[in-house]
């Protein structure tokens, strides 16, 4: 379900307003941190119910019955759209996103709100920026494209200053690709540094949380810091377990797998085979023949021994 968050975090400032309390204030009597409230108010964040439960009584108004009159009813096919090209950049399938470009250019001309067109804009972009990347190999005009998408709803954005802004789940999505980019663009190092920044920006169910991981598992392999790729491919583990939320997973219990091989732990083929068995279960068949290659290729590892 999609809300207008801006205008559901205007009504709260206002309400926070007119009984002249200042969000400091609002901390102290609710418990809800203070950055949390900054994040609701600019409609960065979708609250969870808890939160608004707690904000509730400082503010005097059900703010969760103020929250449903912020439903959008009729996006079904932007969420349905939304999904498929998640799906497919999880399986690294760039050469078909043309598809859901033209599809998102559609969409785009039979809607009027000003939410969901800077939304699908959003989109557009990082698309078009992933097939500037993968698929031309120009890194630099598809960082452009991402900068571009985040001043859709962040105007005043500045690469050198990112982590001056608050930022929503889709910034976030669009910064951590800014971070894979600095892996040919400046460094290893820089891609890190970033990611970081991302991890400690998300909200802990924000189903970009576990792609968070699984880069920052990656990025720390690559760095020869196996305990932290380790560390970072178990919280993204974790959280697809608890959420029921499997998109993924297998590239992580892969990245779970290889880390442990590095360690000299005696876990990494299970975790392995649960890497091809996730693959098969998702239906990734080339993603799991994939796997099932790098592991021969570069690690002389027979998963299926």
């Amino acid at each position: 379900m999609y809300y207008d968050l801006k205008c559901f975090g205007s009504e709260i400032r206002s309400i926070r307003n007119s009984l002249d309390l200042t969000q400091n204030d609002v901390s102290k009597l609710s418990g809800v941190h203070v950055d949390t409230l900054r994040k609701i108010e600019t409609g960065k964040v979708v609250p969870q119910q808890e939160t608004l439960d707690l904000l509730s009584s400082v503010l005097k108004t059900d703010l969760n019955e103020l929250l449903l009159n912020y439903r959008f009813h009729d996006y079904y096919a932007f969420e349905e759209l939304k999904n498929r090209i998640e799906s497919k950049i999880d399986r690294d399938e760039f050469e078909t996103l043309s598809v859901e470009l033209e599809d998102l250019k559609t969409l785009l001309n039979s809607t009027s709100h000003p939410y969901f067109i800077s939304a699908i804009n959003q989109l557009v972009l990082l698309i078009e920026s992933i097939i500037l990347n993968k698929k031309y190999n120009k890194p630099n005009e598809s960082l452009d494209k991402l900068v571009d998408a985040i001043k859709i709803t962040t105007p005043k954005f500045s690469l050198d200053k990112y982590t001056s802004y608050v930022y929503n789940s889709m910034e976030l999505r669009i910064l951590m690709n800014i971070a894979l980019l600095m892996n040919k663009l400046e460094s290893t190092e820089k891609s890190l540094e970033i990611m970081e920044f991302c991890m400690k920006s998300v909200e802990p169910n924000d189903n970009i949380y576990p792609k968070i991981c699984y880069n920052l598992s990656y990025t720390y392999h690559r760095l020869a810091m196996n305990e932290k790729a380790l560390e970072y491919s178990i919280l993204g583990i974790d959280y697809c377990n608890k959420h029921r939320d499997y998109n993924g997973l297998n590239l992580l219990y892969f990245r779970k797998g290889i880390a442990e091989y590095l360690l000299g732990y005696d876990s990494y083929k299970d975790s392995l085979k649960k890497a091809i068995s996730f693959s098969e279960i998702l239906n990734q068949y080339d993603l799991r023949d994939l796997l099932i290659l790098n592991c021969k290729k570069f690690y002389n590892i027979d998963i299926q021994s």
